[in-house]
């Protein structure tokens, strides 16, 4: 480096400017990361809780007499929904404010609905057989609480 070289980067780091580039180039790393995380978390919770249910899904109807090795595939509509515990007040003029409550700076949840289900795919050793075919939807529907028109079933290949 040449001697002007030198005392620029020296007058920089001296008068704090590089180290204030610094922190802002680390606090938008930071904030970069946090909101990749976020979308991720939510990618992962619908995505998460379709490849349990359908591993657990699968599972359970593999044990249903006549069906065989079972695959199933769930596709969902929604990331579900969490419902906020909130409290009115009401001011001397009579508005109304919602607001939610919080405790321990986090918001209380009542009640986590889980992602809606749109449709289900059984694949089965055994569902060539109409019986096993009926036991298979009848049961799905009742697990998920689904209507059994959105489930279809077929024979597994080799």
């Amino acid at each position: 480096m040449s001697e002007g070289t030198k005392s620029t980067f020296g007058q920089k780091i001296r008068s704090g400017k590089i180290a204030e580039i610094a922190i802002v180039v680390l606090l938008l790393v930071v904030v970069a990361a946090l909101l990749l995380s976020s979308f991720s978390e939510k990618e992962t919770g619908a995505q998460g809780y379709a490849q349990e249910t359908q591993a657990r899904l699968a599972k359970v109807l593999s044990r249903i007499e006549g069906a065989g090795d079972v695959e199933v595939f769930l596709t969902v509509a929604s990331e579900g929904e969490k419902v906020i515990a909130t409290e009115c007040v009401e001011s001397a003029d009579g508005t109304v404010t919602t607001s939610p409550v919080f405790s321990g700076g986090e918001p209380v949840i009542l009640e986590e609905l889980m992602p809606e289900i749109t449709g289900v795919l059984i694949v089965a050793e055994g569902a060539d057989d109409l019986g096993v075919r009926f036991n298979l939807i009848e049961a799905t529907a009742s697990v998920l609480n689904i209507n059994q028109s959105i489930i279809k079933v077929y024979t597994m290949g080799e």
